[in-house]
């Protein structure tokens, strides 16, 4: 069985989470674009919401994380363990936005069918390409918001 957590700066050792999801980046990416100094920078910025995946054990098989400022939210990134995929645990994470109000935004690259569907799923729609946004390959973005 899975369960989501949010972070907590009170109680939660940042450090031992940021090398956690460190780990699955480095699991999902032949060379990670996030270094664990930026993993562990972003988990201390004051705008930085991250959800956790957990398994019965407690380990750390997904993430979900944040940037909340004022009404507007953005998905900065989204991640499950390779071994953990295609069990709904992204799905699980991104319910948590159900718990949020204001406009969510995220970007997506624009060969990632997988994940667009479950956006979509989510009621996230299109609204621009940015043109070459992504690197290694190049390749646009598709943004999409969901409003409710």
């Amino acid at each position: 069985m899975i369960t989501i957590r949010k972070l907590n700066f009170l109680t939660d050792c940042y450090r031992d989470f940021a090398g956690d999801i460190q780990a699955i980046l480095d699991d999902l990416y032949e060379e990670s674009p996030w270094t664990f100094e930026q993993t562990f920078a972003d988990l201390l910025r004051e705008e930085s919401v991250y959800y956790l995946a957990f398994t019965e054990e407690q380990k750390v098989v997904g993430f979900l994380a944040l940037s909340v400022v004022m009404d507007e939210i953005e998905i900065t990134n989204i991640g499950v363990a390779k071994a953990y995929q295609s069990q709904g645990i992204a799905s699980l994470l991104l319910k948590q936005l159900t718990k949020l109000e204001g406009k969510i935004f995220l970007e997506v690259r624009a060969s990632n069918e997988r994940a667009r569907h479950l956006y979509e799923k989510f009621e996230f729609e299109a609204f621009y390409q940015r043109k070459n946004y992504y690197q290694n390959p190049q390749e646009d973005a598709i943004l999409m918001k969901r409003e409710k």
